[in-house]
């Protein structure tokens, strides 16, 4: 796996609603391994790879992440914001963001007031996202010259490879699944069904390309490959984990959305045993992704979601296994190359 192309993947900026930048970058990496692409009227990508058979295998990886956008420039110069998609508040505090303008991006700092003028019992409250503002370092005059509501706001952080195999970012969710369904593109021969390689907007915000995509495709069997929760960490028991970091590829079973059908739950996990492949079960009581929306598209699509483990999940410091990516790059190609029985 070319993992220059997942750093390229997370420096871009696009939070739900805004993914022009990842989709045509991604457009230009898959093109050269297309039969044909489209992009539909919401702004998925559809990549289509012609198969051996007359069967239709939906791919799905979605391309936004989470964010912010302004909705108020002050007088003062400081941005007031809307989350867009699920974030802690906590994990915005003190933070670099971009704030994407008309005339270019501007860095800008997270901040609040500070601990010397607020009270002991405040210092002892999460700050909620009202409370917080950006600061770009301009006049009042200036922002509201240079920044409109309506303009969005990405976090900053830096790709990083550290520990035994580790990678750290922001927007490994999803750039990851994304990075694997182009990885899919480029290595898979002989595919048994025709692929349909959809990169799909808006899902952090309720799955929303998702569902006209999947109405769009006639599907006879489907793959979300999306990040999830991995809680391993300390003051978590393992039965809370839900997935850990480096001990491969989570196969949902069930999630808040969907509950993976029964046989192709049991397909995939014995394709893994066949083929080697690492796995874990993902039960996660809370949650969803992309798999919610496809399996209920028109009378219904066997669908399953492979969920990479993520810590810190929906914040700028995630960290995934680079193994962990692979093994999910390995099922997904023995799905696309293999028959399912059902």
């Amino acid at each position: 796996m070319d993992f220059s192309i997942l750093k390229t993947l997370t420096s871009l900026p696009g939070i739900s609603g805004r993914e022009s930048a990842v989709r045509q970058y991604v457009q230009q990496q898959a093109a050269p391994y297309a039969d044909d692409v489209r992009t539909d009227a919401l702004g998925n990508l559809i990549v289509y790879k012609k198969g051996a058979s007359n069967k239709n295998l939906l791919l799905a990886a979605h391309m936004d992440e989470v964010g912010l956008m302004v909705h108020y420039v002050g007088a003062d110069g400081f941005l007031r914001f809307v989350t867009v998609g699920g974030i802690d508040p906590r994990t915005l505090l003190a933070q670099r963001v971009t704030v994407h303008t008309a005339g270019g991006p501007l860095v800008g700092v997270i901040g609040t007031r500070p601990a010397h003028v607020t009270t002991e019992a405040d210092r002892g409250k999460a700050v909620p996202a009202k409370d917080l503002f950006i600061d770009v370092g301009l006049s009042g005059a200036e922002a509201q010259t240079r920044v409109q509501p309506g303009d969005f706001v990405t976090l900053r952080r830096e790709y990083e490879e550290f520990g035994s195999g580790l990678i750290t970012a922001k927007a490994l969710d999803n750039r990851a699944g994304v990075f694997v369904l182009l990885e899919l593109l480029k290595e898979v021969k002989n595919p048994f069904y025709n692929i349909y390689a959809v990169f799909t907007v808006q899902e952090e915000v309720g799955l929303r390309g998702a569902v006209t995509a999947a109405y769009g495709v006639e599907a006879d069997l489907a793959l979300a490959i999306d990040t999830t929760g991995a809680a391993d960490i300390p003051g978590t028991a393992p039965q809370d984990y839900i997935t850990a970091v480096g001990q491969g590829v989570g196969v949902t079973a069930l999630d808040a959305r969907t509950i993976t059908h029964e046989g192709l739950f049991a397909a995939l996990k014995q394709l893994c045993l066949e083929k080697q492949i690492r796995y874990q079960v993902r039960i996660a009581p809370r949650g969803g992704n992309d798999a919610g929306a496809i399996h209920l598209s028109k009378t219904g699509v066997p669908c399953c979601a492979l969920s990479i483990p993520t810590r810190y999940i929906h914040s700028n410091t995630e960290v995934q296994s680079k193994d962990d990516l692979q093994q999910t790059l390995a099922l997904a190609l023995a799905v696309a190359q293999t028959e399912l029985a059902l």
